[in-house]
């Protein structure tokens, strides 16, 4: 079900991407991306309860504490509650001001972006109060379900695009509350699994208890900082473009995180179901499992996401041009340098994973989360020099690729057992080495000007064979050939991959 799931939701986004760019037009669609992205900035505090509720529901399950587990889960309730409150106020004045004085928006959309953004607050609140629902489904590892719920999410999304065919006028508003409508239900969704399902979930009942709060909270405002960081990063760039050069090229931004987001969604979903067992295996002291579990999940990563992005890189104009037929000036580019950055970044989640299980993530947040601030200012530099906007993203994928092997030193601090040279050597020099060819490969085609020559789908055919090829031949062991095999065939016995 999680391996349909990622190929549904993909397809589904893109074609869904499609729509609701021809039907709102590229200044709405960029408006409501960049105003959303306004909303998306305070989404660092509920990326950080996430994490910290995902943390220690696999921690208490780990032990099989089903006591802990339930004070966990009704403490989370509470601070999301809290958290609820807090971005309300923030957003109805910190973010107001900034939408009707600093934004780059024509004036006669300015009534239709706050209508967008009064929809995306009531989205993000109910958002905020699905969290430690989904966190629950996570940490016990009902992949299925997560799957099922996120199937659900984006079938809905494609019956609202549709939805806008049959509008006649004020599509973007009613864009905006056709998503918040899709976000309750699938609020109440999970509401009625969890409490069916999970003993923990059984009373709906916030509390604040005091001994599950305090380590909680410690983890969660170290991860707000990191969160923030990441956030600030992606959609901090994405309003600093909208500044500088207005909402046309917020749509080639959107449209080539729309790409990037529904083709990460194959790594997210297998670093969701491979997470959890990082921090149960941390929680009983078993290092070598753990070290083991996070060296397949960075390989793995890597590996899946350089089968769907590199083919994507090699023949972006035939795939735009398909997918959305006219596109806005800079998508390509956009989407090329973004992908890269993925590829940078996938290796974060399970090393991340390692770190959060250890509880000291004090120094990991401040020091990576320091690394994603410069983006702003240097993208700030780069824009108000002239800059083409493509150097932001380049900048960031530099600061990405700093950031890697920090987070390595960062992982030896938290658990001194890890052997980080046995990871350069079974994770990182494969994986340079396939970057390498990868790299070799799109020079040679765009020197030879190919794209001219040979058809898109035979490149993409090509491309995905290639990497394939190499991955299996030069990028694998024995032992993880085992380890993948059961992991597709059989999720349940990943634990049992030797």
């Amino acid at each position: 079900m999680l391996y349909f799931r990622m190929f549904l939701v993909m397809g589904v986004s893109l074609f869904t991407s499609r729509i609701v760019l021809r039907q709102l037009g590229a200044v709405d669609y960029g408006i409501y991306g960049v105003v959303g992205g306004i909303i998306a900035m305070l989404s660092f505090l509920n990326g950080a309860m996430s994490n910290s509720t995902v943390r220690f529901l696999s921690f208490a399950q780990g032990r099989e504490d089903q006591a802990r587990a339930t004070r966990t889960f009704r403490t989370a309730i509470a601070i999301h509650i809290l958290l609820a409150f807090i971005v309300i106020a923030l957003a109805e004045t910190l973010g107001l001001w900034f939408l009707n004085h600093h934004m780059t928006i024509p004036a006669d959309r300015l009534s239709a972006a706050n209508w967008v953004f009064q929809s995306a607050v009531a989205a993000f609140v109910f958002s905020i109060l699905r969290t430690p629902l989904n966190a629950v489904v996570i940490a016990r590892e009902r992949m299925e379900i997560f799957a099922l719920l996120s199937i659900i999410e984006v079938v809905m999304k494609l019956i609202v695009a549709l939805s806008l065919t049959l509008i006649l006028s004020h599509k973007l508003k009613v864009y905006a509350l056709l998503n918040l409508a899709t976000v309750i239900i699938l609020v109440l969704a999970n509401l009625l699994y969890c409490r069916h399902c999970f003993p923990e979930c059984r009373t709906i009942r916030p509390t604040f208890d005091k001994e599950m709060f305090r380590p909680m909270a410690g983890f969660m405002s170290w991860s707000a900082f990191g969160s923030f960081s990441w956030v600030a990063r992606n959609q901090g760039c994405n309003i600093l473009l909208n500044v500088f050069l207005g909402p046309t090229v917020n749509a080639a931004y959107g449209l080539s995180m729309q790409v990037n987001s529904a083709i990460n969604s194959f790594v997210q979903n297998f670093t969701t179901a491979i997470n959890p067992q990082i921090t149960k295996t941390y929680s009983v002291s078993d290092i070598r499992q753990t070290e083991r579990l996070i060296t397949y999940g960075c390989k793995f990563s890597f590996y899946l996401l350089l089968i769907l992005s590199f083919p994507v890189v090699m023949a972006i104009e035939p795939i735009l041009k398909f997918w959305l037929g006219n596109y806005p000036a800079y998508t390509p580019v956009f989407t090329q340098i973004v992908l890269i950055i993925s590829q940078i970044d996938c290796f974060a989640y399970c090393i991340s994973a390692g770190i959060r299980a250890s509880g000291r993530v004090k120094a990991y947040e401040i020091t990576i989360g320091t690394i994603h601030f410069l983006s702003l200012p240097i993208a700030y530099l780069l824009l108000r020099s002239g800059a083409a906007p493509q150097s932001v993203f380049i900048a960031i994928a530099l600061l990405s690729f700093m950031a890697l092997f920090i987070r390595l030193r960062l992982l030896k601090d938290c658990i001194p057992e890890i052997s980080i040279s046995g990871i350069l050597r079974s994770v990182f020099l494969p994986a340079g080495a396939l970057a390498g060819v990868c790299a070799l490969l799109y020079c040679g085609y765009q020197h030879l000007q190919l794209a001219q020559t040979v058809s898109p789908l035979l490149t993409i055919a090509a491309s995905i064979l290639i990497v394939i090829a190499l991955e299996a031949g030069i990028g694998l062991n024995a032992r993880e050939r085992k380890f993948i095999r059961q992991f597709l065939l059989k999720p349940s016995a990943k634990k049992d991959a030797q």
